[in-house]
């Protein structure tokens, strides 16, 4: 399975700023945004991608060429967005599903 998902520490240090910090933020502006796993927050790189104002790619291939690639699964996430730009797809808005 592929994991589309960073972690809050990892989120963070691409943001510039602390896991606290961002996460006091997301809870605030972009709560819907926050997905937990056994309790641990997690981000969607298409949330990441959208909060920097870039695309999934272009944040994937970021973290591929800095020290922060180990944390996430960069092959699976690659697979995952080349089939979604394959079949023209785009990721389903938070706001179209909660409305």
């Amino acid at each position: 399975m592929a994991k589309l998902t960073i972690d809050l520490v990892t989120s963070a240090d691409v943001l510039g700023t602390t896991p606290d910090r961002f996460l006091a933020w997301l809870k605030r502006k972009e709560s819907h945004s926050l997905l937990y796993f056994n309790d641990t927050p997690q981000i969607s790189i298409f949330t990441l991608a959208k909060i920097l104002d870039t695309t999934p790619r272009e944040l994937v291939d970021f973290l591929e060429e800095t020290d922060l690639e180990d944390r996430l699964d960069l092959k699976d996430a690659l697979e995952a967005i080349a089939e979604a730009e394959r079949l023209g797809e785009q990721p389903i808005s938070w706001e179209l599903m909660l409305s």
